[in-house]
């Protein structure tokens, strides 16, 4: 027996959903735990009413109510709605009736009782998956004590209760992949002053009702991940400092999307426009030491904001339609830049990688739907590139000799980028002068994808 687990499933995020214990592990844990715990299969009856923490497969099962004093119910499998003796557990700490991620297609939650707001002494509550819930109810702002609410790929989630800042406990707000949730209630986020996730903030287009950018001032508790959406709905540069992401010390990973979900195709951005998402963008400045992960997604203005450079502990760069970038030769990546991440068109650096030549940390370098044929000029002069990927790149056409300069290449995937496969040339004998190179695949289903 090499674990105690085993079997392991992840979601999206790589995080480990659910995995299998060792029969051995399970026998010893349930007979210790037999009077707190059960798990309850095909309808099984509860074995006592004294148990504390329960896990049942289908919340239908009339025993589960049966257990007034239950601080734990874990839901395998939730209907259309939850029943309405749920208000009766009064007792309940933890509430989990999320959908399993690779079950999405099955039926899921489509909404929460108002009767909800009775279980007064829920600090956990995780509804993530459950793609047909549209909304909360208004009562959830009774809910005190609440310290986690997860909504994490609830994909129909279209808004937030209103009330949602009388939640003064809570601490963690997950909505990451909630593709229709464009507006949450003015001044609510920033009542939620002991937030320590938020991964997603949502600056409204001007509504009355919609928050804006300077509710994130005082949340300095922030940790980890924020993706802050819609940014082009931001009136001025002066506007955005308001947000104060230079005092969260503890963000490590930021996204900076200046249109709400994809881009509006059909936008053309005004001569005003262009150096007002420039003033955004620089006075966006974060923690200049926290800092590792950066994305800028559907970015119209020409420069990239002059802190980003002074940035010692970025190691991955993600730029995606960013086409008007305008980057001088001599600018200054991060230091410690490892990663970059090229998505759509990125401007200048669709076309020249000069700018990042003298960066001698550069490891990895992911091109998506490159809107070239030829190679970015200097790509062969980033002596450092361990890793190599082009993935959709329509156009992209060139000879295996022209990544000779690469000698520390170790791993090149080309996957989508259709004048390969026409031209046959993925046979092995055409890669055959990369000898340096030890893995090369193309057009391979098990290719991996940078997300």
């Amino acid at each position: 027996m090499r674990s105690f687990f085993q079997d392991f499933k992840k979601d999206d995020d790589g995080n480990i959903v659910e995995c299998k214990m060792h029969d051995l592990i399970h026998d010893f844990a349930e007979f210790l735990t037999k009077t707190d715990f059960s798990v309850l299969v095909n309808n099984e009856k509860i074995s006592s009413h004294k148990i504390r923490h329960l896990a049942v497969d289908d919340e239908e099962n009339p025993s589960i109510y049966e257990a007034k004093k239950l601080r734990t119910l874990l839901v395998g499998k939730t209907s259309k709605s939850v029943p309405f003796a749920l208000h009766k557990l009064t007792c309940l700490r933890t509430l989990d009736l999320s959908h399993a991620y690779y079950t999405l297609g099955e039926s899921a939650l489509e909404g929460l009782p108002s009767e909800v707001n009775r279980l007064l002494h829920l600090r956990y509550l995780d509804l993530s998956s459950n793609t047909r819930l549209k909304e909360l109810p208004e009562t959830v702002r009774s809910l005190v004590n609440l310290q986690t609410l997860k909504l994490n790929r609830c994909r129909s989630l279209c808004k937030l209760p209103e009330g949602i800042g009388e939640l003064s406990n809570l601490r963690h707000l997950e909505v990451k992949y909630t593709y229709y949730l464009k507006c949450y209630p003015r001044g609510g986020i920033e009542r939620l002053s002991q937030l320590r996730t938020l991964s997603k903030f949502v600056v409204s287009d001007g509504s009355s009702k919609g928050s804006v950018i300077g509710e994130l001032g005082n949340l300095n508790f922030l940790k980890g991940s924020l993706s802050i959406t819609g940014l082009r709905n931001v009136k001025s540069g002066n506007e955005v400092k308001e947000a104060q992401l230079h005092k969260k010390e503890n963000i490590s990973d930021l996204v900076l999307n200046f249109e709400d979900s994809e881009p509006d195709i059909g936008h053309v951005s005004s001569e005003e426009e262009i150096p007002r998402m420039e003033g955004v963008l620089e006075n966006l400045e974060p923690h200049k030491e926290s800092l590792e992960r950066l994305e800028i997604r559907n970015y119209v203005g020409s420069t990239l904001p002059t802190w980003m450079r002074m940035m010692s502990n970025i190691t991955c760069l993600y730029l995606r339609n960013c086409p008007n970038l305008k980057v001088e030769p001599h600018y200054l990546f991060p230091p410690r830049l490892e990663t970059l991440v090229l998505r759509e068109d990125v401007g200048v650096l669709s076309k020249s990688l000069m700018s990042l030549t003298h960066n001698n940390n550069l490891k990895s370098l992911f091109i998506d739907s490159l809107p070239h044929s030829s190679l970015p000029q200097g790509l062969n002069q980033l002596t450092s590139l361990q890793k190599l990927t082009f993935f959709g790149c329509d156009f992209l056409d060139f000879k295996p000799e022209e990544l000779k300069p690469l000698t520390m290449l170790r791993e090149l995937y080309i996957q989508g980028c259709p004048i390969f496969t026409r031209r046959g040339i993925s046979r092995e004998e055409d890669w055959s002068i990369l000898t340096h190179i030890p893995k090369i695949l193309i057009n391979h289903p098990g290719l991996p994808y940078y997300y």
